[in-house]
């Protein structure tokens, strides 16, 4: 077992964060059948462990994970996660409808506080900037809601989202496919794509209810996020400049294996 790393100081407050690991894995069948997706490895360690790190980095130790079916291996893994410095907390989610959905599994939770969420199925790094950052010019602004973005060359597979030069959200689409739409989402010249690091105010609950179906029956955090927009709260994002990897599939996977261990050379 990995050796114990003792939280400073247990009374001490600290934003909390949501990692969603209630997907299936489909693409990474057969990988899946026998552990969550969030459980294979990438450099040594499970995708859910570079989550956990990367919430650590930022100064977020006050951990709830959305599980669904077949999770128990995450639950073995991680446990309490006073092991690795973190408090970690479930909530269980009983159907995949969505990231939208399976972040309002932890409003309960959240009690009414600012709270990050993000992914368990991806890779940023380095690991020691973006949720500082994220959270800095969220309060900064009084921000309501503030994503990571990461230049993408494929935007008709993301939620695309365009900036001022103060970071403030313009526009914002999921999934955009016509040439009108791929031309008009675009910042100086590029697109930027959610990268599935978010920080909220606990307003987004409220619009994920509000949020109506879209594709594959699913609700999608960008729509709910275009409702606030069109309410006139103001929402930012930060640009990240470094790794972004959705490793979703076979081939991600591993190339994203070779990424990083040829950083380490």
């Amino acid at each position: 077992m990995p050796k114990a790393i003792p939280v400073t100081d247990r009374k001490a407050r600290y934003m909390k964060g949501v990692i969603l690991a209630a997907g299936k894995g489909e693409r990474l069948e057969p990988l899946t059948y026998s552990i969550p997706k969030e459980m294979v490895h990438v450099c040594g360690k499970p995708l859910l462990q570079h989550a956990v790190d990367l919430f650590k980095a930022g100064g977020v130790k006050n951990i709830i994970v959305i599980v669904g079916n077949n999770k128990g291996a995450i639950l073995d893994y991680l446990r309490d996660g006073k092991w690795t410095g973190v408090d970690v907390s479930y909530r269980f989610q009983t159907e995949l409808l969505g990231v939208a959905k399976a972040i309002y599994i932890a409003k309960p939770l959240v009690n009414n506080e600012t709270f990050v969420a993000t992914l368990g199925d991806e890779i940023i790094e380095p690991k020691d900037k973006l949720v500082r950052d994220l959270v800095e010019l969220h309060k900064k602004t009084g921000s309501k809601c503030t994503l990571g973005l990461s230049a993408i060359t494929d935007p008709k597979r993301y939620g695309i989202v365009k900036i001022d030069k103060n970071g403030k959200i313009l526009d914002m689409m999921e999934k955009p496919q016509t040439d009108e739409e791929l031309e008009r989402l675009k910042t100086n010249g590029e697109w930027l794509g959610i990268n599935g690091v978010y920080v909220f105010e606990p307003e987004i609950f409220g619009f994920i209810e509000k949020t109506p179906k879209g594709a594959k029956g699913e609700y999608q955090i960008t729509d709910s996020i275009i409702l606030m927009l069109k309410q006139g709260l103001p929402c930012y994002a930060v640009v990240h400049r470094g790794i972004y990897r959705d490793v979703g599939t076979h081939e991600a996977l591993l190339a994203t294996e070779k990424e990083l261990l040829n950083r380490r050379d």
